[in-house]
């Protein structure tokens, strides 16, 4: 089997996981981005829009932007800083964290689809395989952050192959 075959069949597993969990979590009224914000809001309650935004290495305007869908939708709420008007505390909503739940059992349904037939030994192997790639490709070790930042940044055709 030719290496780029088994490189397109990698990429391919991400593409469609990501697309099941996307289409299944759009019927709870979640979104790309959303339950990972959600969570980290779970695990530090009132916290600031900043740093929601930091956390998630997303500027501050698309912070903004995915926190008033999210209050639009009833699973956060924001409490104005009584020290300062500018600041808004963040809060889930009952409704946020039933929309999390499902949308946790619909990552785990995905996941186990996905593994239907393996056994422990071959998810075990498969594993290893897996984070032997990682260490070859990872020789930077670059880090969740810096992965963050470079998916988030709009992608440019200027010098591309696509000027060829």
């Amino acid at each position: 089997m030719e290496l780029r075959e088994l490189v397109c069949e990698l990429i391919s597993i991400s593409v469609i996981h990501r697309y099941r969990i996307s289409k299944s979590a759009s019927k709870v009224g979640l979104y790309f981005g959303q339950p990972r914000i959600l969570e980290f809001i779970i695990e530090n309650t009132d916290c600031t829009q900043k740093a929601v935004a930091k956390a998630m290495h997303i500027s501050p305007a698309s912070a903004a932007v995915t926190l008033k869908r999210l209050e639009k939708a009833g699973f956060i709420t924001r409490r104005i800083d009584t020290a300062d008007s500018r600041k808004n505390h963040l809060a889930v909503t009952q409704k946020g964290v039933d929309a999390l739940k499902e949308f946790r059992k619909i990552c785990d349904t995905t996941d186990e689809d996905m593994f239907k037939g393996f056994t422990d030994e071959e998810r075990e192997t498969l594993h290893r395989l897996l984070t032997r790639l990682h260490k070859n490709l990872d020789s930077e070790n670059v880090t969740r952050e810096e992965i963050s930042e470079f998916l988030s940044e709009p992608t440019t055709q200027k010098g591309s192959d696509a000027d060829v």
